[in-house]
């Protein structure tokens, strides 16, 4: 894809029959060679001598003037266009036998079939965009869901690239600053107060932590987030998970250790993803099966974000609920920790109130009541939806993640190399590693490598 002066060709639209179909062309060429092929309904009407961003209604015509459809072109001049190049796309009708008529038509004529992603590599290269840019657009492709198209939106506006281009200027000109005391070391000369250089770099480390952090939160909701729901056999875990998702997944029974594999539905809540598990109940036993359900459910709170945790507000059993819960809590510090007291319509609860008031999300209600499961919802998508409001910019690639953690790495070690009081170029090093791993971010430093890497998850039209 390095090479990108010859013209391309893919179908933009999915395989198969369709109302319409859309052929996407992109080089230097691509005009002059549609324009061969192209008759206009208005005789004599040539598409090269047409503005860009217009529209014209026509024939496509093979070499014995056999007619294969009638099309809509559109013309996008260079540097006008999505890939920076001139570009042209065919409207067609979205018979298979037609798309394929049209590709090897446009193959004999000089056009090469694009690879992966090549439409946005050129984009990239022809500075339409930046990496990380790029990889927002692939995310907007294949985004299921309300905020994943929300946070997409955001990264390709620049949200992520114009923070990350801040923060390299910044170092750029602490780095120059340094520069210049190693030009003039003979001199002795200082040109920043070292105090001012030491808040300046805590700032920086500061923004970098904010953003390192926003990723467990961007990842889960680009992926979905995971909840398990736990508790001891019969307290009512089948019954809250089945009213969740509208469907009698689970089978509910009054035998214990029914549940004995991990049962996963998938809802979406205010526009959030949630993989809903209902697990076998926590107790020891002495059924073999049974125990490895235990042992399952175990492995699967590990990638969970919230565990729900379901105790039956009838048989209570108050200290082994509330060590149970602590247990959790010690185990567990970065995970949400939801508390069900359930079977509320049979048996309230009466001496839980001192206990209620030390967890933050502790709901009283009945698992047959689907409006009262729904409270719990709520807040489940509430507590979401808030991070996010207090998260500027969310991190969602696992690449920027660990762009932005080795960055902060070398500029901690700048840091301590200035509380110790060691060489200007020592520190010097440091900085311009930290803006290495930034720019590759954003792609004004990168390798052939990673281009190769992230072009090739593109669908071959985009």
């Amino acid at each position: 894809m390095l090479d990108n002066d010859d013209t391309i060709v893919a179908l933009a639209t999915p395989i198969g029959s369709s109302a319409i179909s859309v052929i996407r062309i992109s080089g230097e060429n691509s005009i002059s060679i549609v324009e061969n092929i192209f008759v206009s309904i208005k005789p004599g009407k040539k598409l090269e001598k047409q503005s860009t961003h217009t529209i014209h209604l026509g024939s496509l015509v093979e070499e014995n003037n056999n007619l294969l459809d009638q099309v809509l072109i559109s013309i996008f001049k260079s540097p006008f266009s999505y890939t920076g190049e001139n570009m042209i796309e065919i409207s067609c009708h979205g018979s298979y036998y037609i798309q394929q008529k049209i590709l090897q038509l446009l193959i004999r004529k000089g056009i090469r079939l694009a690879r992966p992603g090549e439409f946005t590599f050129r984009a990239f290269i022809n500075q339409k965009v930046d990496l990380s840019q790029a990889e927002a657009i692939a995310d907007l492709i294949v985004s299921e869901n309300k905020i994943c198209h929300e946070i997409s939106l955001q990264q390709i506006k620049g949200s992520l690239s114009q923070t990350i281009k801040d923060l390299r200027k910044k170092l750029l000109d602490f780095a120059s600053l340094l520069e210049l005391e190693l030009d003039f070391s003979e001199e002795n000369v200082i040109f920043a107060k070292r105090s001012e250089l030491f808040s300046f770099l805590q700032e920086l480390k500061e923004i970098l932590k904010d953003l390192i952090e926003s990723f467990s939160l961007g990842n889960a909701i680009k992926k979905g987030i995971y909840v398990i729901i736990i508790g001891e056999p019969n307290v009512g875990k089948s019954t809250f998970f089945n009213q969740v998702i509208q469907e009698d997944r689970s089978i509910i029974s009054h035998i214990e250790g029914t549940t004995r594999d991990c049962v996963e539905g998938e809802i979406i809540l205010n526009g959030i993803l949630f993989h809903f598990l209902d697990t076998a109940g926590i107790r020891e036993t002495e059924d073999p099966i049974e125990t490895m359900g235990v042992e399952k459910t175990m492995e699967r709170i590990e990638e969970a974000q919230v565990i729900l945790y379901i105790f039956d507000s009838y048989n209570q059993k108050k200290q082994k609920i509330i060590s149970d819960i602590k247990e959790i809590h010690t185990k567990y510090p970065l995970k949400n920790i939801f508390v069900i007291a359930n079977k509320s319509d049979i048996s309230p609860i009466h001496d839980f109130e001192n206990f209620k008031s030390e967890i933050p999300y502790f709901f009283e209600i009945s698992a047959k009541n689907y409006n009262e499961v729904k409270r719990v919802l709520n807040a489940l998508s509430s507590l979401f939806l808030d991070k996010l409001k207090k998260k500027k910019i969310v991190v969602t690639q696992y690449r920027h993640y660990e762009a932005l953690k080795l960055s902060l790495r070398e500029l901690s070690l700048a840091h301590h190399a200035f509380n110790k009081g060691l060489s200007v170029d020592l520190i010097s090093i440091y900085i311009k590693e930290s803006l290495r791993y930034l720019g590759e971010i954003t792609g004004e430093i990168t390798s052939e490598d990673i281009l190769k890497n992230i072009f090739s998850k593109f669908c071959i039209g985009k």
